[in-house]
């Protein structure tokens, strides 16, 4: 889900119930147990009363991203999540090659985090990808949100201490910490 200023707020304000309240059906879809669900071998949250905003926000609208991911899949999923626009992204000769439309992209690296930051660029001025940095701090999985530029100015000036201490831009965030 793509957060609205209204759940960004609650985040910042630290009132996780009120994301319980207005997403009750969606953290029980996401949050009950599924064998298939690889996700799941890294957290038990079995008991979503007991979660803080910032964990319930990174559930409902942040994309974890590992170091051992597909890249290209995680491009697709990032576009198909957060963009209003048709994104392919997909393998050439090796090279993992994004479409936005009718133009064509092609990202010269190996490396996940560079392929992010490419993606990033490509997606600017209109949208920005950035890392939750609380996800910093987990061994293997980060997990990152898209807005649009604009929205992001709003919520610095509205609330720049808050977006500083929560989020990082991509092109600054060194995933090796």
């Amino acid at each position: 889900m793509i957060p609205t200023h209204n759940d960004m707020r609650i985040l910042f304000e630290g009132k996780p119930e009120e994301y319980i309240d207005l997403y009750r059906e969606e953290l029980d879809e996401f949050l009950k147990p599924d064998e298939e669900d690889e996700l799941r071998e890294f957290e038990d949250f079995s008991d979503v009363e007991s979660l803080d905003a910032e964990e319930l926000f990174e559930i409902l609208f942040t994309i974890p991203m590992t170091t051992d991911d597909d890249y290209c899949e995680v491009v697709n999923i990032l576009a198909d999540e957060y963009l209003p626009y048709d994104i392919d992204a997909d393998y050439e000769n090796k090279k993992l090659v994004v479409y936005i439309d009718e133009d064509k992209y092609v990202i010269d690296s190996q490396d996940g985090y560079s392929i992010l930051r490419k993606f990033d660029e490509i997606i600017k001025p209109e949208f920005e990808i950035r890392v939750m940095k609380l996800s910093l701090d987990e061994d293997n999985v980060h997990s990152l949100v898209i807005l649009k530029s604009d929205d992001w100015k709003d919520l610095e000036i509205k609330y720049a201490d808050k977006v500083a201490a929560y989020f990082e831009t991509i092109d600054k965030t060194d995933f090796k910490r």
